[in-house]
């Protein structure tokens, strides 16, 4: 019976990718993983016998076609699920585009810490290490990475600001940051794009080290 879920896949990111590449972390700490594409199935019944949600998606649909005006597939019971899922010590880790396009007032805004403002085209950028003291950062140098550059509001006051980008232009964004709420625990990773990101070997270390945290293996 699975422990763990990874919800992945949409218009822009591979499902596969997602899988192959964020798969090995949550197998290696022991979790049994449910991969799934379908936005549908997220709900409490699912959630009620899991140690770990993992989502690498964004929260867009486009019910008229791709030339449409999208719509967002998260709905309130959803939100309502994710939260009690982690208020009640359940771990959550947000990768990637998991804050782009999602409702932002209420329970899912509130466990993520943070939310998507957007980002420009993929290029190369560098990723610094803001926390050495945490968990999730232990082995991870500062590293440069052609990714999506995302571009974050982050819950300052409440979360650790474990990563930071900083593009040739200068500018930089919040890239990864962890906190508890409730008796769970939640760690956001920016890096996620494509397989070969993915695989990057200090994204390989930070999935690793962001598991084993979330779920008190540290």
């Amino acid at each position: 019976m699975s422990d763990a879920v990874l919800l992945a896949g949409d218009r822009y990111h591979s499902a596969d990718d997602a899988f192959a590449g964020v798969g090995p972390a949550l197998e290696a700490s022991g979790l049994e993983v449910e991969y799934t594409t379908d936005v549908r199935s997220l709900d409490a019944d699912l959630l009620g016998g899991m140690k770990l949600l993992a989502i690498l998606r964004d929260g867009m649909e486009w019910p008229q076609g791709e030339d449409g005006p999208f719509s967002v597939w998260m709905e309130p019971h959803q939100e309502e699920a994710v939260e009690a899922f982690v208020q009640r010590g359940g771990a959550f880790l947000p990768l990637h585009n998991a804050g782009w396009a999602y409702p932002w007032k209420n329970g899912y805004r509130r466990v993520m810490g943070g939310y998507y403002q957007g980002h420009p085209p993929v290029r190369s950028f560098e990723v610094a290490v803001a926390n050495l003291q945490h968990p999730i950062t232990e082995g991870v140098s500062d590293y440069e990475i052609v990714d999506e550059q995302h571009f974050l509001w982050f819950d300052y006051d409440r979360v650790d600001l474990l990563l930071k980008s900083r593009g040739e232009d200068g500018k930089e964004s919040a890239a990864g940051w962890a906190y508890t709420y409730g008796r769970g625990r939640v760690a956001y990773l920016a890096n996620g794009h494509t397989l070969e990101i993915l695989r990057h070997e200090m994204v390989q270390r930070l999935l690793h080290n962001a598991v084993r945290w979330l779920l008190h293996q540290e």
